[in-house]
């Protein structure tokens, strides 16, 4: 039995008595008392060096034991590196280009395991790496070779393991059989592992101090326990779908589970002599689960302000020791506390006073950590946070319920536009926006509020004017891209260089740039958005300086979309006027306030819980994996390695108590912020029924809330039932649709070279103004313009549409890129939109694939009939900040860090930031070429132009509100309300006709002003007649009556024998008036 003991821990040089766990146990400890034989290494001949780095050279092995002991040649040509320079390490002379290059293919391989052979541009300092199979790490951290530690500069490693070895036989001697992490232990009496099955001896072997392994002699010494087979159960086989072909084993009745997790657990195979066979690291979540969720999920965690004081209590089952560490507001150490760990939830608590409101504080943890394979002491700030200090360095004790954090109002605030029915909805405008975007550039807005919370209570600046109008002309929802706190923005104002500050402050803070060509601006004092202007005029793709300077920018300024979660449940910092303590909280509210009564616009959040920023013991980002090592991480399931598949270190909301915290973080978003919706990043990562939960909860605080996400297919499902497009079919909750965004703009988000220009939209000139590279033939452009048709309906399952050669189908059968096209049930089900943040504006797009001869004038034109098929169709409307301003970031597909010279928004309506230099390089090199050729084709857009079509944008706006069926919300309303003129494969190409019926043969009376609306948009360079409507006595709505010649529908021309004429690029809402009763109106065709 092991014996609970208190020990001294060191932190730096401060020592802190940690706290201990008292409980008793009744569980049995690994035993090593009985007759099996000893496991030890089979003889093998210890590796030698393969290469030695010669002159100007690095070696980085990788010694492979799986392939050692498998028997036959391993196959290395996925394995990879990638390499990268930076301003501490920068000896590579040629490090890689983005993420998914994997062209640093082993240099060679014997039977040890393959090798590279990397050129120096220097033989001091260090160089970056991280090993990958394909664009998946092996390696969880990222690695460094520092030529100071190892003179020779030739190291050796092992897949799953940060350590770098002197010597290849030094790594065969730490890790031979002990080899990635096959194994699961997925409840307190099941082991599941493909590599035990059939072996006479299988063992659970454990250390509690980590690492083991055989000794000296070759031999496995630790304590084990027997394992014997079994077989997975029908509930196991439904938690762990992506394990059921795997070995099933049991462990002992009597394990002593709790103290097995609570250091390294090894599973080991060996033959009836105890040779070994396999060894591998055991992945332990689902145990964690099996053992501890019950009870843990019934608590609250974080810093709990009570009637007797402050509860502290995290989560760390598997924490040997846990202290709780409180700073003054100069932090230094002012008290330290053991915890008490709770036996049966697993988690740790410390009872203080009332004293220690607004306290500093983080949890000083002993806790094992399997990517380090030791015990790690550390400190770390709470991930329940709900207050931190500066750069997220401490947590902080808040009571958000203080009269202190509310700006005047606060409780009184409600939502502007109900959300109680599908109708309400419907209804939805949603702009999203960044909160450096919305005011960093504006000059009419106080400057110590520039790109902060504040910003949007500045009354009387242009930003503000612009989003009032845009509030009174329809637009209902603002959703703000990542507010939370994120990770990659220094939130100390002295080592942030913003375009507004000095060049030579750039330099200072960036040393790399006194070594670049653009050293000689050091010594000025004119700003760095002054050099970036000057560069913008010479910036060509031979000589993208433009874009170089900014990537020194990009490393020191205040910009980034937030997509890098550190702490979930804290407003981001950097966007308050004092980062530090309570600060963000008021100003977050007053932001909130603010946006709801002045604007007349609910908020959505964008949240992203399907990664962190960091994982691993060493970053300092790294939160959650360091309280309980490798259970918040989604992890390879046969390397253990936290799998980078959404961008960053995957989460794993499968897990039940990550689920819990994104289910309590939402809560608090939702209640203590007032939060009326939330749009989820790659929702497809994350389960279905775990959304479906969180939806329950947050109802709990405010039951119309609405959610909505990036459905897109993760791969996930073999693990759950992913939240896709597809399975939220039914659910009420919104997907991003693809499907029109496609068909409107043209091609894919993925598209480069060559064919950006060659697959041309609906909105920019597919088969009725083709450019000089489109190949597409009428077949293909009528297809998209059933997409269109289709996305304008709800993009619904069962909608009936006649497709493209006349015949009748389903949303279901029209082809989406081999996928169904309509997967929804109800129209609220679909968020559509042809501009976001990812990938190219709509203006860029419309750039990259207009004609040549689509003058100025037909460009703007075009952006105003692309955004009218999501502003007047069903589903919900969404565009992104600046669509209504012609917004351009010269081309950029991905703007996240681009700073605010690409990402600029003017709201004086003077510039719309196109041709400002070339983008990225390693994102838009290859279209440098396209990009020349198109960027001068006409003037860059005005005043004349953004005004124009900002007036467009609210004449649609005005338009969708206008009446209720044009947000039906009901799937059963749309099928029997909407249908299409104008189709099969005699229609006029670029002509849409969507009519909705309110007349006696819909059923109820939905708009007394109206028997039936007719929208039509003509995406086409000349006018067309339609003779659908005789005898119909339809009307121009009353809207574009009185906008006259400023509106999209100047020149529509209805006759008096029914006939509708429509002029080039045109938009027009017709209506059939009801006049005294409702009367007949425009029925759906009998199909």
């Amino acid at each position: 039995m092991l014996k609970n003991t208190c020990n001294a821990l060191l932190f730096g040089s401060l020592v802190i008595l940690s706290g201990c766990d008292n409980n008793n146990s009744s569980d049995v400890s690994p035993d090593t008392n009985n007759q099996e034989p000893i496991a030890r290494l089979p003889d093998i001949a210890m590796p030698g060096e393969a290469v030695m780095a010669g002159e100007n050279q690095a070696v980085i092995h990788l010694v492979d034991i799986a392939g050692i002991t498998s028997g036959s040649a391993a196959d290395y040509s996925t394995k990879n590196l990638f390499l990268w320079n930076n301003d501490t390490c920068d000896a590579l002379d040629k490090p890689s280009g983005d993420w998914n290059d994997t062209s640093t293919t082993p240099t060679g391989s014997d039977s040890y395991g393959p090798y590279w052979v990397l050129p120096l541009s220097k033989t001091t300092g260090c160089i970056n790496f991280i090993l990958r199979d394909g664009t998946n790490k092996l390696i969880d951290a990222d690695m460094r070779l520092s030529f100071s530690d190892f003179p020779d500069r030739t190291v050796s490693t092992l897949a799953g393991s940060s350590t770098l070895y002197d010597t290849r036989a030094e790594a065969f001697r730490a890790a031979f059989g002990v080899a990635l992490a096959e194994a699961h232990w997925v409840d307190k009496h099941t082991l599941l592992w493909p590599a035990g099955e059939g072996k006479p001896i299988v063992r659970l072997y454990y250390n509690h101090n980590g690492k083991v392994a055989a000794n000296s002699e070759g031999k496995f010494t630790d304590r084990y326990l027997s394992l014997t087979p079994t077989s997975i159960n029908q509930e196991l086989g439904s938690r762990f779908p992506h394990l059921a072909g795997y070995a099933a084993f049991k462990l002992p009745d009597n394990a002593k589970v709790d103290e097995l997790l609570s250091g390294e657990t090894v599973a080991l195979a060996a033959n009836q002599d105890g040779i070994l066979i396999s060894a591998t690291q055991v992945q332990t979540a689902g145990v964690l689960d099996d053992r501890f969720s019950a009870a843990a999920e019934g608590l609250e965690y974080g810093a709990l302000l009570t009637d007797s004081g402050v509860t502290f209590r995290v989560w760390a089952p598997t924490a040997q020791q846990a202290e709780l560490v409180i700073y003054s507001a100069d932090k230094k150490v002012i008290g330290s506390h053991p915890m008490t760990r709770d036996n049966e939830s697993g988690a740790w608590s410390y009872q203080g006073s009332h004293d220690l409101k607004d306290a500093f504080y983080r949890y000083a943890l002993t806790v094992y950590h399997p990517q380090s394979r030791k015990v790690e002491q550390y400190e770390v700030t709470d991930p329940y946070s709900h207050s931190l200090s500066t750069n997220s360095e401490y947590s902080q004790v808040v009571d958000l319920n203080d009269s202190a954090l509310k700006p005047e109002g606060w409780d009184g605030l409600t939502m502007p536009h109900p959300q109680t029915s599908q109708a309400d909805i419907a209804k939805m405008v949603i702009h999203e926006s960044h909160i450096r975007d919305l005011s960093a550039w504006d000059q009419t807005v106080p400057e110590q509020v520039r790109g902060k919370y504040l910003a949007l209570t500045a009354s009387d600046s242009n930003m503000v004017q612009h989003l009032r109008q845009l509030g009174h002309a329809g637009v209902t929802h603002i959703e703000l891209l990542p507010v939370f706190d994120l990770a990659t923005v220094n939130e100390f104002s002295d080592k942030v260089a913003d375009l507004t500050h000095p060049f030579s402050r750039l330099c200072e803070l960036n040393s790399a740039v006194k070594q670049s060509r653009f050293a000689g601006y050091c010594g000025s004092s004119t700003t760095i958005g002054d050099v970036l202007e000057e560069l913008k005029q010479n910036d060509s793709q031979d000589n993208p300086q433009v874009q170089e300077l900014n990537g020194y920018v990009a490393q020191t300024d205040s910009y980034n979309w937030g997509y890098d979660p550190f702490h979930y449940t804290v407003p981001e910092g950097s966007y308050a006027t004092n980062p530090e303590g309570t600060a963000r909280i008021k100003e977050f509210r007053t932001m909130v306030q603010t946006i709801k009564q002045q604007l007349g616009m609910n908020i959505i959040m964008d949240v992203v819980y399907n990664h962190t920023n960091a994982a691993g013991p060493t970053d300092r980002t790294s939160v959650l994996d360091k309280i309980v090592p490798w259970y918040y991480q989604r992890l390879n399931e046969t390397t253990g390695s936290v799998e980078s598949a959404t961008c960053c270190s995957d989460s794993a909301p499968e897990h039940r108590m990550f689920a819990k915290l994104i289910e309590d973080s939402l809560v608090v978003w939702s209640r203590d912020y007032k939060i009326d919706g939330f749009r989820f990043d790659l929702m497809g990562y994350h389960p279905k029924a775990q959304i479906l939960a969180a939806r329950e909860k947050v109802k709990s605080v405010n039951p119309n809330v609405y959610f909505f996400g990036e459905g897109w297919n993760s791969g996930q499902d073999d693990r759950f039932e992913i939240a896709s497009q597809i399975t939220l079919k039914g659910t009420g909750i919104g997907t991003f649709s693809d499907r029109l965004r496609d068909a409107v703009r043209g091609g894919g988000p993925f598209d480069s070279g060559d064919a950006l220009r060659q697959n041309q939209g609906v909105g920019n000139g597919a088969g009725v103004l083709a450019n000089e590279l489109t190949q597409q033939n009428e077949d293909t452009v009528r297809h998209l313009a059933d997409l269109t048709r289709l996305g304008m309906a709800g993009n619904l399952a069962e909608f009936l549409l006649i497709d493209k050669d006349g015949s009748v189908k389903k949303g279901s059968e029209i082809d989406y890129n081999g996928a169904i096209g309509g997967y929804a049930n109800d129209p609220t089900e679909v968020v559509n939109y042809v501009s976001k943040h990812d990938n190219q504006t709509l203006w860029d797009m419309i750039s990259y694939k207009a004609a040549r001869e689509a003058d100025l004038t037909t460009r703007v034109r075009m952006q105003a009939v692309s955004l009218a098929t999501t502003l007047l169709g069903q589903g919900l409307a969404f565009d992104q900040q600046g669509s209504e301003l012609l917004r351009s970031k010269s081309f950029t597909r991905d703007s996240y860090d681009a700073g605010d010279w690409f990402n600029r928004v003017d709201y004086s309506y003077q510039d719309n930031n196109f041709n400002v230099g070339m983008p990225r390089i390693s994102d838009d090199g290859d279209n440098y070429s396209l990009i020349a050729s198109v960027k001068d084709a006409v003037a860059t857009p005005g005043q004349t132009e953004i005004a124009q079509m900002t007036s467009f944008y609210q004449e649609l706006t005005q338009l969708r509100q206008s009446s209720p069926l044009i947000a039906l919300g009901s799937g059963h309303e749309v099928m029997k309300r909407v249908d299409f003129r104008n189709t099969g494969a005699e229609q006029q190409l670029g002509l849409l006709v969507m009519t909705i019926d309110d007349g006696v043969q819909a059923g109820n009376d939905l708009d007394p002003q109206a028997d039936a609306l007719v929208v039509i948009i003509n995406a086409a360079p000349e006018a067309r007649t339609l003779n659908d409507f005789t005898s119909e006595n339809l009307t121009l709505s009353a809207i574009q009556q009185n906008l006259g010649d400023r509106s999209l529908a100047s020149g529509v021309n209805i006759t008096a024998e029914g006939s509708v004429t429509v002029p080039a690029w045109s938009v027009a809402l017709l209506v059939k008036q009801q006049v005294t009763a409702q009367g007949a109106g425009l029925p759906v065709s009998s199909k």
